[in-house]
Order: structure tokens, then C-alpha cells, then sequence
């Protein structure tokens, strides 16, 4: 039977080696405390690493897609008011155009409505060219500068038309794009007029009709003045249900948005607390490790210290 040996160097050594361990565990544990976070380097936790990886990509394309979400329905407001002006403006028209229809010997009355149809073009003009920040909304692509413009009666429109690409899309969600614009000479159309005799008003939409109807107003000679007025009224319903439509459009795309933002709104709560719980550290058990650590430690450094200071002189008194 052999019986170990165990020397006064190797007991040294071992308390060193304890000592160290104890003096890294300390400080670790204190690193932890001044920098508030469990994962410091990869080693403290890789697999709590590789997740806050994950949660803080999400998080940071959430944010991009917020972002997105946040301007289009900027963009989507601005253009809703817009249009619930210019069905304010087609009411009024259509108001207008009723009485000049009832007004059967009286063209003062109709030359008065005439200047105030007048206005209500001027009105959806700068309507059609509204701008949030610069950017025009109704001339699909081309947002640098107004889509309409006005000269004489000719209406004019420089924006994408509808035969060209104009929808501007904006990604919501990996994979999801939404068309958050819609186009200005679709839905409010143009006009042009050729001098006569007679005079003939081309062009479509509201801005053709209300043109036309001003032409109408002014011919007290037309017999079918009277005829052509309520022919236009009707063209009007026609082209108030085609501002109407492209309001459900901007609507529809504003709820598609708000819905969009919601959800990532609660994701983001969930993530940020599912990131906290991995990386954030538990404060009055960190201090509590520290502590009994710290006692750990002196108590080993006490150790130590006797057994560094043993020699044989210790054994001859």
C-alpha cells in the first residue's frame, strides 16, 4: 500500500489555482454588473448569443418596415383629406349645375353659377397637385413636381398616365408590398378646348365636365342649353363615383396600414421582452453572486497567503 505525498509546493500551487479561479469569477461577475448586461463576450452564454442575434435582426427589419409604414400613411392621410375635398367641391358642383337647370329664364343666374364652377376647377386644380414634404402625390412616379396645371380652360396633366407604370409601392413585411398612391388623371382626368364655332371641349373626368359645363352656362343661344346642363349633371354622378372609388382605394390601403403597424407593434413587445430576459441582468442576484463571491474570494486569498508564507523555520520552534 503506498501512502501520497503531498508537498508544501504542490498545496501552493492549488491554492493558486483557486485563488485565480475565484479572483476570474469575481470579476466577471463585476464586469456583469457595470456593463448591465448578462452576455458580454460570446463565451458568457453562445446560446443565448445566437438567439439575441436573431431578435436583434428582427427587430432592426420591424424597424425598417415601421419606418415604411410610418411615411405611407403620411402620404395616404394627405391624399384621403384631399380627396374629401375635392367630393365637398363635386357636391357643390352638383348643387350648382340642379339649380342651373331650374333657371329657365334667368341667365344672370347661370353666367354667376358659371364663375363660381369657375373657382371650383381652380379648387381641384390645387387639389390634384397636393404635396406632404415636396413630394407630389397624384402624379404617380413623376412627385417632383405639380401634375396639374391649368391654362385658360385646358386642364392639364404631366403626371405618369394611367397607360404607364405609376403605382409606388412600399414593402410593409418580408415579401409584402402595397401600392399606397393613386393616379391623379384617372381619377380626376383633363381637359382641352378647340375655339369654334362651336366650341367642343375634349379631354375626361370631372375636369372635362365641369369645363364643359361652364361652355354651356355662357351659350344663352344653344336651345338645348337647358339640355346639355342636366346632361352634364349626369356626367358629374359618373365622375363623383370615380373620386369615390379611388377614396375606398386610399381607405382601404390606410386600414392595410394601420393593421400592418399594429402587428408589428406587438411583436416588437413581445421580442424586446424576450430580448430583456436574456440579456438584461436580475440586479439583486447579480449583487447577492457578488457578495458571496467576494467572500469566496478573501477567504481564499487568506488561505493562500498562510500557505505562501510556510517554511521550514515554521516547524523548528
Amino acid at each position: 500500500m503506498s501512502i501520497s505525498r503531498i508537498t508544501t509546493s504542490y498545496m501552493r500551487n492549488q491554492a493558486l489555482g483557486y485563488l485565480n479561479t475565484n479572483m476570474s469569477l469575481l470579476s466577471s461577475l463585476q464586469q456583469t454588473l457595470s456593463s448591465g448586461q448578462n452576455i458580454n463576450v460570446p463565451s458568457d452564454n453562445p446560446v443565448g448569443l445566437t438567439r439575441i442575434l436573431a431578435l436583434s435582426n428582427t427587430l432592426k427589419t420591424d424597424d425598417r418596415y415601421s419606418s415604411n409604414i410610418q411615411d405611407s400613411i403620411a402620404e395616404v392621410n394627405t391624399a384621403d383629406n384631399a380627396i374629401s375635398s375635392m367630393v365637398a367641391l363635386v357636391q357643390r358642383a352638383q348643387e350648382l349645375t340642379t339649380q342651373a337647370a331650374n333657371f329657365t329664364n334667368n341667365q344672370d343666374g347661370r353666367n354667376a353659377i358659371g364663375l363660381e364652377i369657375d373657382q371650383i376647377i381652380n379648387q381641384l386644380v390645387q387639389l390634384g397637385n397636393t404635396d406632404i414634404g415636396g413630394k407630389y402625390i397624384f402624379g404617380g412616379f413623376k412627385t417632383d413636381g405639380p401634375p396639374f396645371s391649368r391654362t385658360g380652360d385646358d386642364v392639364t396633366y404631366t403626371g405618369n398616365p394611367v397607360t404607364e407604370s405609376w403605382e409606388r409601392e412600399v414593402e410593409i413585411a418580408r415579401g409584402v408590398k402595397v401600392t399606397i398612391n393613386v393616379n391623379g388623371q384617372d381619377m380626376m382626368g383633363s381637359s382641352a378646348v378647340t375655339a369654334g364655332p362651336p366650341v367642343t371641349v375634349s379631354g375626361s373626368g370631372i375636369f372635362r365636365t365641369l369645363v364643359q359645363l361652364k361652355q354651356n352656362l355662357a351659350d344663352a343661344s344653344n336651345p338645348s342649353q337647358l339640355a346639355d346642363i342636366r346632361t352634364r349633371l349626369d356626367e358629374m354622378t359618373a365622375d363623383m363615383n370615380t373620386v369615390l372609388s379611388k377614396q375606398s382605394i386610399i381607405g382601404a390601403t390606410s386600414n392595410r396600414l394601420s393593421l400592418t403597424q399594429d402587428r408589428i407593434d406587438e411583436r416588437k413587445s413581445i421580442l424586446t421582452q424576450e430580448f430583456a430576459s436574456i440579456q438584461d441582468i436580475d440586479m439583486p442576484a447579480l449583487i447577492s453572486n457578488i457578495n458571496q463571491q467576494q467572500n469566496v474570494f478573501e477567504a481564499s486569498l487568506n488561505i493562500t497567503g498562510r500557505l505562501m508564507q510556510t517554511s521550514l523555520l515554521n516547524y523548528l520552534r
